[in-house]
């Protein structure tokens, strides 16, 4: 059991994940039925132009790429 399923277990929540080398994108699926889908997966972010910007380590102060994110309701 990983440290972020421990943490959880601890307040009450079941988590379980898988990884799959054949997709890119990140999905999360609730037992409500609901799908979180996110297009880029963790690739959200432009690339810093060098180690000695703004943003090379605080994700909030670097741009963002254009993304999709689907949120629906299966069953």
């Amino acid at each position: 059991m990983c440290l972020l399923q421990e943490s959880l277990a601890k307040n009450g929540f079941k988590f379980q994940f898988k990884f799959r080398n054949s997709t890119h994108d990140l999905e999360v699926r609730l037992d409500t039925g609901w799908v979180i889908k996110i297009g880029r997966g963790f690739d959200i972010y432009q690339k810093s132009e060098n180690w000695y910007t703004i943003g090379t380590s605080d994700f909030e102060l670097r741009p963002c790429l254009e993304t999709k994110v689907d949120i629906f309701r299966q069953g």
